[in-house]
């Protein structure tokens, strides 16, 4: 009897769990591009939901929803935000957020932007060591992510080294010559983006 009337008292919070949002971005007010990483560790036991609020204007730019104990990277505008976790275990909905909610707020607003040419500075934030059932916190660890853009060029003979009988072709993918002679190397270009030394 008392397993069917646990059971019966868990259906309402299956209900919620199942009407939670999917992970990832919830809104972006900004209008600007997400380019800019950032990171965010938990443990499993709750959901976040995470608020970057505009320090200039102090208006709520981004949110994003978390599970909790699982992989979590989005990617966020330019500028400096101060950084709001809500979380709890009952979802509720986007505007009440968690039924059994409890907040963190980071102290020091963090930036996200452009450093030299093809530097992205984010940030991850661990929140693993987290008391749960606490309204406050152990500190947040907070480290800066930089990612640089890379670019690698691979170049293709149109013809064998050394044949000059071999006519190139018409088109590359990467070179017009201004002579409109057919050029002799195809040029592809890739790029991609990595944690930066």
């Amino acid at each position: 009897m008392r397993l069917v009337l646990a059971l019966l008292a868990l259906l309402p919070l299956a209900a919620l769990a199942s009407d939670r949002p999917d992970p990832g971005l919830m809104w972006n007010r900004t209008g600007l591009p997400l380019v800019f990483p950032l990171q965010v560790k938990t443990a499993s036991g709750a959901d976040f939901v995470v608020t970057l609020t505009n320090t200039e204007t102090d208006e709520p730019a981004l949110a994003a929803y978390i599970r909790g104990g699982t992989f979590f990277r989005v990617l966020v505008p330019p500028g400096t935000f101060r950084l709001r976790f809500d979380y709890g275990t009952a979802w509720d909905s986007e505007e009440e957020r968690f039924a059994d909610q409890r907040s963190l707020r980071l102290t020091k607003p963090l930036t996200f932007e452009t450093r030299g040419i093809g530097r992205k500075a984010g940030h991850l934030v661990d929140l693993t060591d987290m008391n749960l059932g606490q309204d406050t916190a152990l500190a947040p660890q907070v480290r800066e992510q930089v990612y640089c853009q890379v670019s690698r060029t691979e170049i293709t003979p149109n013809c064998p080294l050394g044949d000059d009988t071999c006519e190139p072709r018409d088109k590359s993918d990467g070179y017009t010559s201004p002579y409109d002679i057919a050029p002799r190397y195809d040029y592809a270009r890739e790029s991609y983006t990595r944690l930066c030394d």
